[in-house]
């Protein structure tokens, strides 16, 4: 990446949260006063949560060279999720897609090793085990970055150097849903010492003086509080409170955070602290001032579910599902068939009379036209002309609300809701689109695009 820089990035933060007050009122547990994570919805996993980051970054249209999907939870496995991100976005066939994952440190070997055009997509799910250290040290979040030619950047990367080392502190079996560590004290004296001798190499080439704020990017809370008292004799150590360690995603959330607070020809010292130790030093350019990253949902922002809510939402507690029969697993050939309309969001415009049909239509329903030309709905708003709260459906995360909605500049959908309280909806109200999961079945995974209230708050 030395000779490229950052010339987009975006973080995307669930609505949801998990604090410690909730879980010491369900259950009598000791606990960290204040603490709290984001916490991805029940309809929400790493691929949805990448694209919605994704869809926070500047016009791609025509940027875009290759993509990359970075994850340790992805929703497939030998298939390649990327591929999925790659139709929500509306890329173009050309654009090749990949995974690349496994460990929290595979973000790291992509940003390095990538070119001016990458589209790197970030999205982290962690799920603990009840009473873990890391069940509110870890949450979710997902990030996105596009990499630019240095004269187009908003930060550039000027040096890096970087260390491996083989240690067991945290890893989860390919079969096990929940992580595990090691005793947090073993990692502390190994990573201290990989850092110092890291740092002392990065100083041979960047003065000490020049760096204006380190990041501190580790899985352990030990090792990251370790860490970050030592890196504060360089330059504040700041950081973005209330997520919790975000997997793949953390780096790029806390530099995205940052880099919303900086100033043109400050820089950044970023240390990662996973499987060895990378240093980063990145230098935010004049163009950060015109294009500077959204701001991040606040740490008191969201809504916090019932633990049992979010237990269920992790598959760490089976309770007694919808009586009624699960939906139909979805079609791989109708899938493929409907790929610009199932990931994308795509609709037609007829030629003759304009009226946008949703699902898109060969002959216009209107003017029975043929001929049509493709638009993109996912990027509208839309308003809510009749809704429904169905008690009986079959829904992960009942009651589901199903909408009719009318996009702004013509077509209608009808959409479930999602994020949302069914007692505050109403016709007229606003909406936009994000894509989902509907439900799993079969092993397949359905994913729409459904319509939520909430803002995008990145």
């Amino acid at each position: 990446m030395i000779g490229c820089g950052i010339a987009s990035i975006a973080a995307y933060l669930p609505r949801y949260r998990l604090t410690a007050q909730e879980i010491a009122r369900t259950q009598r547990r000791p606990i960290v006063q204040g603490a709290t994570r984001r916490l991805a919805g029940f309809d929400e996993d790493a691929l949805t949560i990448a694209v919605e980051a994704a869809r926070g970054l500047a016009d791609l249209a025509g940027r875009v060279r290759s993509l990359v999907f970075c994850t340790t939870t992805p929703p497939y496995l030998v298939k390649n999720n990327a591929s999925a991100a790659h139709a929500a976005l509306g890329l173009p066939e050309d654009v090749p897609a990949f995974d690349m994952g496994g460990a929290e440190r595979s973000v790291v070997g992509t940003l390095l090793g990538a070119r001016p055009g990458t589209l790197i997509v970030t999205g982290s799910v962690n799920t603990a085990r009840p009473g873990a250290p890391t069940e509110l040290a870890h949450g979710d979040a997902g990030a996105a970055v596009l990499l630019g030619d240095r004269d187009d950047s908003i930060a550039e990367l000027v040096a890096v150097e970087s260390s491996t080392k083989e240690l067991l502190d945290i890893w989860r079996l390919p079969e096990a849903p929940v992580v595990r560590g090691s005793e947090e004290r073993f990692p502390v004296s190994v990573y201290t010492s990989l850092a110092e001798r890291v740092l002392s190499r990065l100083f041979m080439r960047v003065s000490r003086e020049d760096i204006d704020r380190v990041i501190v990017s580790a899985p352990s809370s030990r090792v990251r509080a370790t860490l970050a008292r030592t890196a504060a004799r360089i330059a504040p150590v700041v950081g973005v409170e209330g997520i919790g360690f975000s997997g793949t995603s953390d780096l790029l959330v806390q530099l995205c955070g940052t880099l919303g607070e900086l100033g043109p020809g400050q820089s950044i010292l970023v240390l990662c602290l996973s499987d060895g130790c990378d240093a980063m030093v990145f230098r935010a350019t004049d163009r950060l001032a015109a294009r500077r990253p959204p701001g991040l949902r606040a740490v008191s922002d969201g809504e916090t579910p019932t633990y049992l809510d979010a237990l269920t939402w992790r598959g760490l507690l089976e309770r007694e599902p919808p009586r009624r029969p699960e939906p139909r697993p979805v079609s791989p050939p109708a899938s493929a068939r409907s790929v610009s309309w199932k990931y994308a969001l795509r609709g037609a415009r007829c030629g003759a009379c304009g009226a946008v049909s949703s699902p898109p239509q060969l002959v216009c329903v209107r003017c029975g036209s043929v001929g049509a030309d493709p638009v993109d709905l996912s990027t509208r708003m839309a308003t809510i002309r009749t809704f429904s709260v169905d008690r009986l459906a079959f829904s992960p995360n009942p009651p589901l609300v199903a909408a009719i909605v009318d996009f702004d500049g013509g077509g209608r959908l009808e959409a479930e809701l999602t994020d949302c309280v069914a007692e505050e909806l109403a016709v007229g109200q606003r909406v936009r689109m994000t894509l989902r999961r509907r439900h799993s079945s079969d092993g397949i995974h359905n994913y729409a695009w459904k319509a939520t209230r909430e803002e995008p708050m990145r």
